[in-house]
């Protein structure tokens, strides 16, 4: 379970994070900031694989879980692991197809070694078993082959608007 917990080194921040105060989490956090950091990436995902995810939805076979088309900015994230030779590396977070780009991407937070950009992994797209959950649809887990690239995707946004911190 402690894969699926995101930290500020994670997401960049943990020059914000200072130790001068008490704060609940403090220890866990101070031994999380010693160890190795996972980064944060985009991951473009491969678009046979989106598609045929999202053709699922009206095709006979297997269906898998739907993304928003166009990205949604108020709906629930989802957690999925990334793999890279079937070990865990990292989680997917915030899923969708982002039309400026032309792509469907998700966010994530994955192992050092794996965060440079053209690496390929392995995104596990579904809940296995399917939650109870009245608004998750019957589906299918399936493995998305991803590239990793930088974070944010966007060259100005990246560049210029937050400065060349990325």
């Amino acid at each position: 379970m402690a894969d699926y917990y995101v930290t500020p080194y994670d997401l960049g921040y943990g020059r914000h994070v200072k130790f001068d105060h008490e704060f609940v989490g403090m220890d866990a956090l101070r031994a999380r900031a010693e160890g190795p950091q996972r980064h944060k990436v985009t991951l473009v995902w491969h678009p046979e694989d989106a598609g045929r995810i999202f053709s699922s939805l009206w095709t006979p076979g297997p269906t898998y879980k739907y993304f928003s088309l166009p990205k949604a900015r108020y709906g629930q994230f989802q957690m999925d692991e990334v793999l890279v030779g079937g070990r865990r590396v990292g989680i997917s977070m915030d899923c969708g197809y982002v039309v400026r780009d032309q792509a469907v991407v998700s966010l994530a937070v994955i192992d050092e070694e794996f965060a440079r950009p053209g690496t390929e992994v392995r995104v596990v797209w579904g809940e296995d078993p399917v939650s109870d959950k009245p608004s998750v649809e019957p589906h299918d887990q399936v493995e998305v082959r991803a590239t990793v690239e930088a974070a944010p995707l966007d060259s100005f946004a990246r560049t210029r608007y937050r400065g060349a911190q990325s």
